[in-house]
């Protein structure tokens, strides 16, 4: 492994430690949106309104024109949602009860 990815991975590593100790869904909120750009969180919440559209059936040339992305894009959540094991799945179907 090179030294950039073993840095990667300590740098994700302490920010989901960091993560897991904040104690609500608001200290998580503002957390992002001092670290992340507004693009990012763009980014990030159109990556989950993909991944939802999905997970509710939706096809993924309506998601691509509904919120004009690429297929590639749509594609890459597909994949996640059809690993059965995927936490992504867990999360979607807790959040759907």
């Amino acid at each position: 492994m090179n030294s950039n990815i073993r840095e990667t991975d300590n740098n994700i590593m302490q920010i989901c430690q960091a993560i897991s100790e904040m104690k609500t869904s608001e200290e998580v909120y503002n957390f992002l949106f001092e670290v992340l750009t507004d693009a990012e969180i763009d980014a990030l919440s159109k990556r989950w309104r993909i991944l939802n559209l999905l997970h509710n059936g939706v096809t993924q040339r309506e998601i691509a024109k509904e919120l004009h992305v690429s297929l590639c894009k749509i594609t890459r959540g597909a994949a996640i949602l059809r690993n059965k094991n995927a936490i992504t799945n867990k999360i979607l179907i807790k959040e759907r009860k």
